[in-house]
């Protein structure tokens, strides 16, 4: 028999924003994470430049605020990879794992976490349904990329942008693992499935293909993009926003709305097609393409 479930009552969720366009892709993220969960705890480092606009957003969700990434302030991906860092080799590495580091503060400041479990979202994340219901064996939830194998393994099996934890010692092996990792801080994400599942099988949990939708799903499959579209379906009676895959509803999408000239903006363009044929007669999609800028 399957364990009970976590339930996702009063998320705690880190975040790290930056500059104008990660702004941009948290005011999103809030809009539609306070439809699902309007009493979420979010903790977020930022610089001091950033950190104003993030505190006179109006929401119901609490903002908690650290002006930690002031070093990064003003500078891009581009130019951080080409710049040494002060932990690891480059800057962006450091940037990457002010993830853990955010986690660590969560952790500090509310013992209770380790218990409950704590989220790590990049900013760009979209909810079209409520937060995934996590195992109650599970010490860390991972999101697998469902890429093609010789994608994974560039750029790693999860993706760094979302997770659950509730073992904070998992934080350090994390860390650890950054120092010959791959990829980043990503690809090293694979050496805590490994340790949590060396305990136990169920102490690692993977999130289903509809929790945190990218792009590189689509044009990084393991099927061609125009299968993968096809598993795209609307139901008006599910909890969420009515978009389905593979018919399951789409928990969440992964995406700077944004960016309209990279692949993301191929995938963007997509997703914005699609739901326009259905908008008009399903209020809440609708409303969740107005909250991410399609009306």
């Amino acid at each position: 028999m399957a364990a009970a479930a976590t339930a996702t009552a009063t998320p705690h969720v880190g975040l790290i924003v930056t500059g104008a366009d990660t702004l941009f892709d948290f005011q999103v993220f809030v809009k539609t994470l306070s439809i699902w969960h309007p009493d979420a705890q979010l903790f977020v480092f930022t610089d001091f430049v950033t950190e104003p606009y993030i505190k006179a957003i109006k929401t119901t969700l609490t903002i908690h605020t650290r002006s930690a990434l002031t070093k990064y302030a003003g500078k891009d991906r581009k130019v951080m990879e080409l710049l040494p860092g002060t932990t690891y080799k480059t800057m962006w590495t450091d940037f990457m794992y002010e993830k853990a580091n955010v986690l660590a503060w969560m952790f500090s400041t509310n013992p209770a976490l380790k218990t409950q479990g704590a989220w790590f979202l990049d900013a760009d994340i979209t909810f079209l349904a409520p937060l995934p219901v996590i195992p109650s064996e599970a010490v860390i939830a991972l999101s697998p990329h469902h890429i093609r194998p010789f994608d994974e393994a560039r750029f790693g099996k999860y993706n760094g942008g979302f997770l659950w934890i509730k073992d904070d010692g998992l934080l350090d092996v994390w860390r650890t693992a950054g120092y010959t990792a791959r990829f980043y801080e990503q690809s090293a994400l694979e050496t805590i499935a490994a340790v949590a599942t060396e305990k136990s099988v169920g102490n690692l949990y993977e999130f289903p293909i509809q929790v945190n939708f990218g792009w590189w799903r689509m044009y990084q499959g393991l099927e061609a993009p125009d299968k993968i579209q096809a598993k795209f379906s609307i139901n008006r009676i599910d909890i969420s926003v009515g978009l389905r895959y593979d018919g399951v509803p789409l928990q969440s999408i992964h995406t700077h709305w944004h960016d309209m000239a990279s692949v993301t903006g191929f995938f963007n363009k997509w997703v914005d097609t699609f739901t326009q044929r259905f908008a008009g007669a399903h209020k809440p999609l609708k409303q969740w393409r107005r909250q991410v800028g399609m009306e």
